[in-house]
C-alpha cells in the first residue's frame, strides 16, 4: 500500500462521480457497489497498518492528502451518497467514517513516534546520504590561516541560516508573538557574514527553530531528540535536497563544535583579567564581560539571574546579601551593577529551580529569556574551568 494508492484512487473516483451528470439507477448501484468494495480493500490494510509495528509503512500511507482525508465531512460531501438508495447509502457512509476513524489513528501513532525509534530511522537514513568523505567546513578551515572563535561561530550561523532559508522548518506551526518577540534580529545580522541576503519571513525560521534549539558556551545546539519529531512526520514533504542539507549540517556543525572547543581550551588571561584576583573571580569576571559584549545581559537587572545561579550551584560562590554579591562583582572587575534594592525586588519574584524558573512578573518568552542568561552565565564559567 505504498504511498496508499486506492486512498487517491478512491478520492479520484468520488470526484469524477461529481463531475458526471447519471440519471440510470443502476449505474449508480454498480458506482456505489465499486466504492463500497474498494473502501473494504483500504480498510482492510488499514486495521493491519494500525496494529504494524513498522511505523514506516504508516508514513508512506501518510504521504497522502491526510490533512483533508482524515475529516469525514471531505468524504461524504460526494454526490454520491444523497444519490443511493437510503440503505446503500447508510452503509457505504458506515464504512467511510470507520475508514477516517482507521486514518486518524494512523496520524496518531505517527505523532506518538517514540524518540529511539525516530532516532534509528534518522540514523539509518543518515549514513544513506553520509558519502562524501569533505565537508564544505572542512574545505573552508583548510582555506583559514588563522582559525579563531569568531570565525567558527560566524561559519555555524551562516551554515544555520542556510538551511532555514532551504525551508527545513516550512511546515512547522506558525510562531506566536510571544515567540517573535524573541527573535533579535539586529543582533543576529551581526553574527552573520556581512551583507549576507535574507528573505523577509527569516524571523519567523527563527523563531520556529528557537523551538528546537539552545547555546552551550559559543555553540548552538539542535535538541534533535525534539526536532526528530517533526522531521519524521513531514519526511515526505521535504525534497531530497533539504534531506541532505539537514544531515550534512549536522555534520558539519559537530566538525565546528569539536573546533571551538579545541580553541577555548586554549583560553589565555588578559593582564586585566589576571589583576581581578583568584582564578574564579577572574572567570566570572570573563563570563559577564562576555555577556555584556553579547548583549545577553539586556537589563541591569539581568545580574539578578547570575547571584540566584550561583547561590543554587555547588562549586559557584553563593551570598547571603544583596550587598555581599554586589561587591563581590565588583572585585571581578564588573564595574556597572543594579542597585541592591533592584536586586532583592527581582530576586523575590523567581520561583522554582534552575532551569526550569518562574517568575511572578514575567513568562513566556521573558521567563524562557532569563532562564537563558543564567544557561550561558554556567556554560562560559564552566568551558573556562574545564579548560584550566
Amino acid at each position: 500500500m505504498a504511498k496508499l494508492n486506492q486512498l487517491i484512487l478512491l478520492e479520484n473516483m468520488m470526484k469524477t462521480y461529481d463531475t458526471m451528470n447519471i440519471k440510470d439507477a443502476n449505474l449508480t448501484h454498480f458506482q456505489g457497489v465499486c466504492t463500497e468494495k474498494l473502501v473494504d480493500e483500504i480498510n482492510g490494510r488499514l486495521e493491519r497498518l494500525v496494529v504494524s509495528k513498522v511505523r514506516m509503512s504508516c508514513r508512506n500511507v501518510l504521504l497522502a492528502n491526510y490533512e483533508t482525508m482524515t475529516k469525514t465531512t471531505y468524504w461524504l460531501g460526494c454526490r454520491l451518497f444523497s444519490d443511493l438508495l437510503r440503505a446503500e447509502s447508510r452503509v457505504l457512509r458506515e464504512k467511510v467514517e470507520q475508514m477516517v476513524e482507521l486514518l486518524n489513528e494512523l496520524v496518531l501513532k505517527m505523532v506518538n513516534v517514540d524518540e529511539e525509534y525516530a532516532k534509528r530511522f534518522f540514523e539509518r537514513i543518515k549514513r544513506a546520504y553520509r558519502k562524501k568523505r569533505i565537508t564544505k567546513f572542512e574545505l573552508w578551515k583548510a582555506q583559514q590561516s588563522h582559525l579563531t572563535i569568531k570565525k567558527l561561530k560566524v561559519y555555524q550561523a551562516d551554515l544555520t541560516a542556510d538551511i532555514l532559508i532551504m525551508g527545513i522548518l516550512k511546515y512547522d506551526d506558525r510562531p506566536s508573538g510571544d515567540e517573535l518577540d524573541g527573535v533579535d534580529m539586529e543582533k543576529l545580522r551581526k553574527e552573520l557574514t556581512n551583507g549576507k541576503k535574507l528573505p523577509e519571513d527569516f524571523d519567523l525560521e527563527c523563531a520556529k527553530l528557537r523551538r528546537y534549539s539552545h547555546w552551550e558556551g559559543d555553540m548552538f545546539i539542535i535538541d534533535y531528540h525534539l526536532l526528530r519529531k517533526y522531521m519524521f512526520q513531514h519526511f515526505g514533504d521535504l525534497t531530497h535536497k533539504q534531506h541532505i542539507a539537514m544531515f550534512e549540517y549536522d555534520v558539519q556543525m559537530k566538525q565546528i563544535h569539536e573546533d571551538i572547543k579545541l580553541l577555548e581550551g586554549e583560553k589565555v588571561w588578559t593582564e586585566e583579567e589576571m589583576e581581578m584576583g583568584d582564578g574564579m573571580e577572574r572567570t566570572i569576571g570573563y563570563a559577564a564581560k562576555t555577556m555584556r559584549a553579547e548583549g545577553e545581559l539586556k537589563h541591569l537587572y539581568d545580574y539578578t539571574w547570575l547571584m540566584l545561579l550561583m547561590n543554587e550551584t555547588d562549586g559557584l560562590p553563593s551570598f547571603d546579601t544583596p550587598t555581599s554579591y554586589v561587591d563581590y562583582m565588583k572585585q571581578c572587575g564588573v564595574k556597572s551593577m543594579p542597585t541592591r534594592s533592584n536586586i532583592s525586588k527581582y530576586y523575590d519574584k523567581a520561583r522554582g529551580e534552575f532551569p526550569n524558573w518562574t517568575f511572578a512578573d514575567a513568562d513566556g518568552q521573558e521567563a524562557k529569556r532569563r532562564n537563558n542568561v543564567a544557561k550561558r552565565f554556567l556554560n562560559l564559567v564552566r568551558s573556562v574551568n574545564n579548560s584550566h
